[in-house]
């Protein structure tokens, strides 16, 4: 377990040094300028929206997404289509789901105000606010789930409700104690 919160505090070191280029990589490519001088470096992981990449598509295609630029991904795009009619949901929950979904970026918008709240911008703030991005407290896997196989999106008053809900995939059943803690990690254990 503490492995895990050095190689965080690791990947959290290196995305800061990589802020204090004052570089952004540019659209349609996915080798950015490094903050060092020994050269660029290119993109392995792809990972913004938890559970989207691993729920929605064939392991054997996640090199080519982890490779490509989040909003330029058809086969991700297409794998949550295709996936979602694949276990009965209709096209227009299947098309809702890729629209909220992709790309696969953290999106958020700085002219609201308030807490963030996963996928707050994509579904006009039906999930608590406008502001998205992601609260600590957000159970991002629970959602994602929900969405997929549960009333989620319809009782956001995002689709209509399609019946086609599997109730027992829409959790993993992992819950903990949302009194955050003001040290890291800052969340309790999962009870």
């Amino acid at each position: 377990m503490k492995l895990s919160y050095v190689i965080s505090a690791g990947l959290l070191a290196l995305a800061v040094a990589g802020c204090n280029s004052g570089t952004v990589g540019s659209p349609g490519t996915n080798v950015y300028p490094s903050p060092a001088a020994n050269g660029p470096y290119v993109q392995t992981e792809l990972l913004s929206r938890p559970a989207v990449k691993e729920a929605f598509e064939s392991f054997a295609n996640h090199d080519t997404t982890n490779r490509t630029e989040p909003y330029n991904d058809p086969t991700l795009q297409n794998s949550i289509v295709s996936f979602s009619e694949a276990v009965g949901r209709s096209a227009t929950t299947a098309n809702a789901l890729a629209s909220i979904l992709y790309p696969n970026e953290m999106v958020l918008d700085l002219s609201q105000s308030g807490v963030a709240s996963y996928l707050g911008v994509e579904t006009g703030g039906a999930t608590g606010g406008k502001f998205g991005g992601r609260a600590l407290s957000d159970d991002v896997i629970g959602i994602s789930l929900g969405a997929l196989f549960g009333n989620t999106l319809s009782a956001l008053g995002v689709v209509p409700d399609d019946g086609k809900e599997s109730p027992c995939l829409t959790t993993d059943n992992v819950s903990y104690d949302k009194s955050n803690t003001t040290t890291f990690p800052y969340i309790q254990a999962p009870l």
